[in-house]
C-alpha cells in the first residue's frame, strides 16, 4: 500500500503482444471454436497457467491447448461430481479424480500430492494427516514459529514433518470438526478463534486459518499476486482501483479462502473463479488516487463455506454511522509487508488492529508530512492509523479495513479499502482508505448494472 502508492506514483503499463496467425496448430494444440477455447481457459485443479496466444485454424476457430481442455473436462467432471455428493462439499469424499490417483504408482502420487521427503521415511504432509502432529482437544492443528524451526526440517508453517508409518488418511482425523452441516448466518461473521489451526509462537499480528472468511487475494493468470479483495456477495468482490487499473477481467482471477500464501495444503481448499466484469470507479484519478475503488464479478458465485463468507457493506455516510465507527473495533488484513523496510510480504494473513480518525484530525495530521499544509483531504478516504509499528504497508492496496457493528462483538462491516499512506507505522501519520461508506451509492448502481439485487444493510 503505503510507498508503492504515494500521490505522485506511477503506475506501469502492460504490455500488449498483437495475436499471431497461422493456418495449422501446434501438435500440443486442437482446433476448435472460440467459444469452447475461451470457456474452458481455467487452470485445471487449481493449478494456474497462463495459455499460449490463440492461432486461428480456420474460420471462427482457434488453436487451443490440449492440456487446457482436458484439464478443464476433468475439472467440470469433478464439479459435477461433488455437486451431486450428499453432505460436505468441501469435504473429503472420494472423488474419481481421487480415486483415479490412488490407481497410479506411489512415485506418481507423491508427485501429485507435493509431499516432499524431511529425512529418512519422513515427509511433510498436512498437519492433521500425521498422528504425530501437535493437536490440542478443540481440534487446532498447532503452527510452530516460522523462524528456525529445525524440529520441522523445512516443511512449511501448515505441515507436519512425519514418519510414513504414522500418516493418516484425509478425512479419518478424529480431531478434525465435523463441518458438513454448515449454515450461513449472513454477512459480517467472522470465526473469532479461526478453524482448525491455532498460532503458537508467533508475533501476534497473524490471523488464524478462517478467522476473516471474506478476506480474498487477486492474482494473475501465472499465479503471481495483484492485490487484496473483500468478498461482499458470492459473485462479488471490492477492491482498490488503482491495483486493477493496468489488468483487465480477462487477465486476473480471484481465490477465495486463501490463508497462507505459501500452501496449498489447508484443511479446508481456497475456491478459484475467473473474473466477468471489472468494474472501475469513473471519476478514478491515478495522479490523486480519488474515488479508489473497483467491483469485480465473479463468473460464477463462490460456493459458501466455513472459511467463505461475505462481509456486510455499511449505509451511506451519516453522521450517525461516523460516531459509531469511532466506537467500534476496526481491524485491516492483508499479505503485503509488515514494515516500510521488509523485503518480502507476509505467508500468513495479517491482521492489525487501527484506531479510526476522523476527517478533520486526520486532514491535519497529513498536513504536517510531505504532503504539505494546504492538503485537502478528499471526501472518498477515511483514515485510520497512526499508532507506531501498526499500520497496513506495501502490497496491502485492496485488501479490507472493517469495523464492529453497533451492539454486535463478532460481527463485521467493511468500511474501508487500503488506498495509500506516507511510509508505514509512522506515529500520528494515519493511513488514508478508500470511504466505502460515501462510495456506497456507486456500489449499488454497479451491482444493479450486473444484473444483482442490492445488497441490503443488516
Amino acid at each position: 500500500m503505503n510507498a508503492d502508492f504515494v500521490l505522485l506514483i506511477s503506475l506501469a503499463l502492460i504490455s500488449h503482444i498483437p495475436v499471431g496467425l497461422s493456418a495449422t496448430c501446434e501438435s500440443n494444440e486442437i482446433c476448435i471454436s472460440k467459444k469452447r477455447c475461451d470457456e474452458t481457459d481455467d487452470s485445471g485443479r487449481g493449478i494456474l497457467v497462463k495459455r499460449v496466444l490463440e492461432k486461428s485454424c480456420g474460420r471462427g476457430l482457434v488453436c487451443c491447448d490440449k492440456v487446457q481442455v482436458e484439464n478443464y473436462d476433468a475439472y467440470e467432471a469433478e464439479i459435477e461430481y461433488r455437486n451431486q455428493r450428499r453432505g460436505n462439499p468441501w469435504g473429503s469424499s472420494e472423488s474419481p479424480l481421487e480415486a483415479a490417483a490412488k490407481e497410479e504408482p506411489t512415485v506418481a502420487k507423491k508427485e501429485e500430492e507435493g509431499y516432499k521427503s524431511c529425512g529418512v521415511k519422513r515427509e511433510c504432509v498436512p498437519r492433521h494427516l500425521c498422528t504425530t502432529g501437535v493437536v490440542n482437544e478443540d481440534g487446532r492443528y498447532i503452527i510452530k514459529p516460522r523462524i528456525n524451526d529445525d524440529s520441522n526440517f523445512g516443511c512449511r508453517s501448515v505441515e507436519q514433518c512425519c514418519p510414513l508409518d504414522d500418516r493418516i488418511e484425509e478425512g479419518h482425523n478424529p480431531m478434525q470438526r465435523n463441518v458438513k452441516d454448515f449454515q450461513p448466518k449472513g454477512c459480517g461473521y467472522s470465526n473469532t478463534n479461526g478453524l482448525f489451526y491455532q498460532l503458537d509462537g508467533y508475533s501476534g499480528g497473524e490471523s488464524v486459518f478462517a478467522e476473516f472468511p471474506w478476506m480474498v487475494v487477486l492474482m494473475d493468470l501465472a499465479g503471481k499476486y495483484i492485490c487484496g479483495g473483500a468478498l461482499i456477495h458470492p459473485q462479488l468482490v471490492l477492491t482498490s482501483a488503482h491495483n486493477v487499473a493496468n489488468y483487465s477481467e480477462d487477465t486476473m482471477v480471484v481465490r477465495a479462502g486463501e490463508w497462507d500464501l505459501n500452501s496449498q495444503t489447508e484443511v479446508l481448499p481456497h475456491q478459484m473463479r475467473p473474473i466477468s466484469e471489472l468494474h472501475r470507479h469513473e471519476d478514478f484519478n491515478k495522479l490523486t488516487i480519488y474515488n479508489d475503488i473497483a467491483l469485480v464479478v465473479l463468473d460464477q458465485p463462490l460456493q459458501l463455506a466455513p472459511h467463505i463468507q461475505p462481509i456486510c457493506l455499511p449505509p451511506s455516510e451519516t453522521p450517525q454511522l461516523e460516531e459509531d465507527l469511532q466506537n467500534a473495533h476496526c481491524l485491516a488484513t492483508g499479505w503485503g509487508h509488515k514494515t516500510f523496510t521488509s523485503l518480502k510480504m507476509e505467508n500468513l494473513l495479517k491482521r492489525i488492529e487501527l484506531p479510526m480518525v476522523d476527517h478533520k484530525s486526520c486532514q491535519r495530521l497529513l498536513r504536517r508530512t510531505i504532503l504539505g499544509r494546504h492538503y485537502n483531504l478528499h471526501a472518498s478516504f477515511i483514515c485510520a492509523g497512526g499508532e507506531e509499528g501498526k499500520d497496513t504497508c506495501n502490497y496491502d492496496g485492496g485488501s479490507p479495513l472493517f469495523c464492529t457493528m453497533p451492539g454486535q462483538k463478532d460481527r463485521y462491516q467493511l468500511v474501508g479499502i487500503v488506498s495509500w499512506g506516507i511510509e508505514c507505522g509512522e506515529k500520528d501519520v494515519p493511513a488514508a482508505y478508500t470511504n466505502v461508506a460515501y462510495l456506497r451509492n456507486w456500489i449499488d448502481r454497479q451491482v444493479v448494472k450486473s444484473g444483482f439485487p442490492l445488497i441490503e444493510i443488516p
